[in-house]
């Protein structure tokens, strides 16, 4: 169970939303702050390490620091902005969290452990959001039939990774911005977030240990490589030619093919760093041998691998037009497509699902949450 007591959480559902996020401010912004206030430099440090290294949740707790800087914090700052809802725990042991945010609504997290052959712990990766909802509106996804409501502010996309490391006693090693929404249409808050997260200071993650998932926004694409630590770039791409791209997902509309590989193609230039394309294969759409040959040549133009995905069923959102005509592929037609793509010497995963009995589709309990909430039933 979580630590917070409910009087902590009363106190600050009553005083989140009126005061600003320190963990919205960059480290820079930080030391502006406290020397803006007549304090010594050093005294950011201080508060950067409580917060992010020791995880500090009151600025009472704080230690190091004189009253009188705890006492300017406290009357300007809050720590905490988002808190647990609710969680499912899989019986394959990976775990759904429900975040509710200062406003009242809702996103999620996916913690998924990965064993080795002993059965033991190898690694765990934590799947965060960057949106409440999502603008790109894909076919196959549950959390576009939320629309968008905001992005996510930066200690909102941290705070992700801390709440569930505290419920579960453990360290997340690795982080996949894969969630609901589209990261780089949040990029100004994504990338502070980033930046945070892969600071010396903070301790939380090598950016080799996080990966960041788009539809394909190809000039953010290309922004997103000229950054200082740039960080694993996962495209969902889905198909293979802008006809059955465009009828899935809509933003291909914008950034079709030729734009989007360009900007990979940039991508990979700048950062040297292999390209993920996560390929959700359906029963007669994107299955055939002709994919087979486009996605290999895709493939090739960067070094990359393909990660083939299983449809998660979004019966439940009630879908329309081409999301209700979309049909899952079946193992065996997964394990042939994958071995014709190995065949011309494409690196191919087939990813198992995680968490198929606790509402594991992206966006599937937020969208229960808001029906709950709005009284549909």
């Amino acid at each position: 169970m979580f630590e917070l007591t409910d009087s902590f959480i009363k106190d600050v559902k009553d005083r989140i939303h009126k005061k600003p996020n320190i963990k919205n401010l960059s480290f820079d912004e930080v030391e502006e702050f406290v020397r803006s206030k007549g304090f010594e430099r050093y005294r950011a440090d201080q508060i950067i390490n409580d917060i992010y290294v020791k995880k500090i949740e009151t600025f009472a707790e704080m230690k190091q620091l004189p009253k009188e800087l705890k006492q300017v914090l406290e009357s300007e700052f809050e720590i905490v902005s988002i808190l647990n809802q609710r969680k499912r725990v899989s019986s394959d042991g990976s775990i759904k969290y429900l975040f509710e945010l200062a406003d009242g609504k809702s996103i999620e997290a996916v913690y998924m452990p990965w064993v080795d052959d002993k059965g033991e712990l190898d690694r765990s990766t934590l799947c965060i959001s960057s949106m409440v909802g999502c603008p790109v509106a894909c076919a196959f996804c549950a959390t576009g039939t939320l629309g968008f409501k905001r992005n996510l502010n930066p200690s909102e996309i941290i705070e992700q990774i801390f709440r569930v490391e505290k419920d579960l006693n453990t360290k997340i090693n690795n982080v996949v911005i894969m969630g609901m929404g589209e990261p780089l249409l949040n990029y100004e808050n994504v990338i502070k977030a980033l930046r945070i997260m892969t600071s010396e200071k903070s301790k939380i993650l090598s950016r080799r240990k996080i990966t960041l998932s788009s539809s394909g926004i190809a000039p953010r694409i290309k922004q997103l490589a000229n950054e200082a630590k740039p960080v694993k770039l996962a495209i969902s791409l889905h198909a293979t030619t802008n006809k059955v791209r465009e009828m899935i997902m809509p933003i291909s509309k914008s950034f079709d093919l030729t734009k989007l590989m360009d900007s990979i193609e940039y991508y990979y230039r700048k950062t040297k760093i292999p390209i993920t394309y996560e390929y959700i294969l359906f029963k007669d759409l994107n299955d055939s041998d002709e994919d087979v040959e486009r996605l290999a040549k895709i493939a090739k133009r960067v070094p990359s691998r393909v990660n083939i995905i299983p449809f998660n069923d979004i019966s439940f959102t009630l879908p329309q037009g081409i999301s209700k005509e979309l049909k899952p592929a079946t193992r065996a037609l997964m394990n042939n497509f994958a071995t014709k793509l190995r065949d011309k010497n494409v690196a191919v995963i087939i990813r198992d699902t995680f968490g198929d009995d606790i509402e594991a589709a992206c966006g599937q309990l937020a969208l229960s949450e808001e029906k709950n909430k709005s009284g549909d039933k």
